[in-house]
């Protein structure tokens, strides 16, 4: 109706009442938060940004771990459940326990739940899943600090760690591939007295023993382990602790035993990633010190080729291998949430949709079900329980 007095219209009482009664329930429902997986609200910062328009694949959050952990591993069991075990229990920067405990992860409820306790709390180790199913677990960093030497196996039948042979040698942050005779192979790392390593050895879970291998050419922590598609095993970068980084590599052949220089990457590079493509060539992505290159290696050839960059610099990330062939790479130190894809059939990158939490140091295991699970690793301000699945 017409105000008289002002010559403007005004609205009856009840059509008034009506829409601010609507408005209440619009910004009522605006302002509800989506409840996590595990059914309360997420604890960790969510990334700004969120999913990408348009991107490809998906981030959708996963139901949270039991512990929070940064430094830990997982690995894919033979029955395509996922073990994630160890780690920080501590936020970035602060001194504290390593993590005992570990837990399984079953894609077929989707859940979390404990398993045994090993024997040895540690961070900044590898797992190795063994012939019969076992999964071994050599030395790692100890709450103390120190390179330990102690080895755990955790048998699938009865959900218990036990003691296996000891390294010849304390080490953390090694280098680890599984041969093709399933013995299991680690390289360099940091060893006691914070003394970097050029040292080798390897197990067989046969006869329950470590053997010393031929050293490498030099010392290497932060470096990458890859078993070529011949069984040889490619190394890269890597160096001391605090650098200088190195840009050289070199090739193991469990046939004769023996280390042969290779090319070198054309940039140095620590705390990288190494991805053996389905052509049999190695994908080296980023680096400490903000290195947004990325370089392919062809074995046959003994040649380095350029491919690109990505654009968000990235350390300590995870990078994976797609069923389809790509490659998925994630998160990195800085706390991104940013994601890309590798296409190596056009050499080109994409950005993928982002994650739903800023993340790194941390494990990523393709599934069965060719969905990539996302679990834990150093967030903002605390180490995440919270995992993400990733679909293509």
């Amino acid at each position: 109706m017409r105000d008289v007095v002002s010559g403007r219209w005004r609205m009856a009482p009840l059509f008034v009442m009506a829409i601010a009664l609507m408005l209440v329930l619009g910004l009522a429902a605006c302002s509800s938060s989506p409840q996590s997986p595990t059914g309360g609200s997420p604890t960790a910062t969510v990334a700004s940004g969120g999913q990408t328009s348009n991107a490809p694949g998906k981030f959708e959050r996963a139901s949270d771990m039991k512990e929070g952990r940064s430094f830990h591993a997982a690995v894919r069991l033979q029955d395509g459940r996922v073990l994630a075990a160890g780690g920080k229990k501590t936020a970035s920067g602060q001194l504290g326990a390593m993590s005992d405990s570990a837990e399984l992860y079953d894609p077929a409820t989707g859940l979390w739940d404990w398993t045994g306790t090993m024997l040895f709390a540690r961070s900044a180790f590898s797992l190795a899943v063994l012939p019969d199913g076992r999964v071994l677990v050599p030395g790692g960093l100890s709450s103390g600090r120190e390179a330990q030497s102690d080895v755990d196996v955790w048998n699938p039948a009865t959900g218990e760690w036990s003691a296996a042979a000891s390294l010849n040698e304390a080490r953390d942050e090694y280098g680890l591939v599984v041969l093709p005779d399933d013995r299991v192979m680690v390289t360099g790392g940091e060893g006691a007295l914070y003394v970097v390593l050029a040292t080798v050895e390897i197990y067989d879970p046969a006869a329950d023993t470590w053997t010393v291998a031929a050293p490498m050419s030099t010392v290497r922590i932060y470096h990458t382990a890859t078993i070529l598609q011949d069984g040889r095993v490619l190394v890269t970068g890597g160096g001391r602790l605090d650098g200088p980084y190195l840009n050289s590599a070199e090739v193991y052949d469990p046939a004769t035993g023996t280390w042969t220089a290779v090319s070198n990457m054309n940039v140095a590079r620590a705390s990288h990633s190494a991805t053996l493509l389905q052509d049999g060539t190695v994908l080296i992505v980023g680096g400490r010190g903000k290195k947004t290159s990325a370089e392919i290696y062809d074995p046959v050839a003994d040649t380095w080729t350029v491919t690109g960059s990505t654009t968000d610099p990235r350390g300590d990330h995870s990078a994976i291998l797609l069923s389809d062939g790509r490659v998925l790479v994630a998160g990195g130190i800085g706390n991104l949430s940013t994601a890309e894809i590798y296409d190596p059939s056009s050499g080109t990158w994409s950005r993928a949709s982002s994650m739903n939490l800023s993340r790194y140091r941390f494990p990523a295991i393709v599934l069965a079900n060719g969905k990539v699970l996302l679990a834990g690793g150093q967030g903002v301000s605390k180490l995440l329980a919270e995992s993400e699945l990733f679909t293509p």
